[in-house]
C-alpha cells in the first residue's frame, strides 16, 4: 500500500510538472505571436512615411529589404531556437530599414569575436531586437545628429555575451520627455521580452541575465545606454 501511495504521489507530481511546462510553452507562444506583428507594424509605419516623402527607387529598395526581413521573422517565429547567424541577419535588416528612415543619419556597427561560431551558437529568436529597437526609439530618435548603435558579441565559458550600446539621450532624459508629452507608452516588445525572459529562465539550468548601464560623461551628463545580455549556450531545439 505504501509503494502504491508513493507511485500515485509521483504520478501526480509528474502531471503537475507537465502542466506547468505546457503552460509555460503556451505563454511563450502567446508572447512571440504578439511580438512579431508588433515588430512588423513598426516597420510598416516606417515604410509608409518613407514612401510618402521619398522617390520610387528608394521606396522599392526599402520594400525589398522589408519583404526579406518579413520572411526571416516568419521563419524564426516557428522555432524555439535560431542560430546567432540568423539573429544577426535579422538585426542588420532591421537597422538597414531604420537607417533609411533616418535618411542615413544613423550609424550602426556589429562586432563579432573571431572565436565565436555564429553558425553553431543557438539562442531564443528575437531576444536581442527589442533592446535595439528601444535604443533607437527612446535614445537615438531625440538626437539631431551622430546617432550610433554598436552591437557586440563575444564568447565566454558558459555562453555568449551580447552588448547593445547607443549614444542616445539616456533613460532619465527619455522618461522626462515622456512626462512632458504626457505619454505613458512603454515599448510593448520590451515588456513582452522581460516576461519571456522570466518564463525561459524557469526552464533553464542557467538563466539569461540582463544588465542595463547608464553612460555618463565626467560632468554627470547622460551619454547613452548599454544593455548587456548573458545568454547561456543552447542546443538546437528545432530538430525532431
Amino acid at each position: 500500500r505504501r509503494i502504491k501511495e508513493i507511485n500515485t504521489k509521483n504520478e501526480l507530481e509528474a502531471q503537475k510538472l507537465q502542466l506547468e511546462q505546457d503552460l509555460q510553452k503556451s505563454m511563450l507562444a502567446s508572447i512571440k505571436s504578439q511580438m512579431n506583428p508588433h515588430f512588423l507594424f513598426n516597420a510598416l509605419n516606417t515604410i509608409q512615411s518613407y514612401i510618402y516623402t521619398n522617390d520610387k527607387e528608394n521606396a522599392s529598395i526599402y520594400l525589398g529589404k522589408f519583404s526579406e526581413l518579413t520572411r526571416l521573422i516568419l521563419d524564426m517565429s516557428n522555432k524555439d531556437t535560431v542560430t546567432l547567424t540568423d539573429e544577426i541577419k535579422s538585426l542588420k535588416l532591421y537597422l538597414e530599414l531604420e537607417k533609411l528612415r533616418f535618411e542615413d543619419k544613423l550609424n550602426y556597427q556589429f562586432n563579432v569575436s573571431i572565436e565565436l561560431s555564429t553558425d553553431t551558437t543557438y539562442i531564443p529568436p528575437m531576444i536581442i531586437q527589442p533592446y535595439v529597437e528601444n535604443a533607437i526609439k527612446h535614445g537615438l530618435l531625440h538626437k539631431k545628429k551622430e546617432r550610433e548603435v554598436v552591437i557586440s558579441f563575444h564568447k565566454e565559458t558558459t555562453g555568449v555575451v551580447v552588448k547593445i550600446e547607443d549614444n542616445g539621450i539616456g533613460r532619465k532624459k527619455s522618461e522626462e520627455l515622456k512626462k512632458v508629452k504626457k505619454s505613458r507608452h512603454l515599448s510593448f516588445s520590451t515588456n513582452a521580452n522581460e516576461k519571456r525572459l522570466d518564463i525561459l529562465n524557469k526552464g533553464m539550468s542557467q538563466s539569461i541575465a540582463l544588465e542595463i548601464i547608464d553612460k555618463e560623461n565626467e560632468y554627470g551628463e547622460a551619454t547613452g545606454t548599454i544593455v548587456i545580455l548573458h545568454i547561456p549556450y543552447l542546443t538546437n531545439k528545432n530538430t525532431k
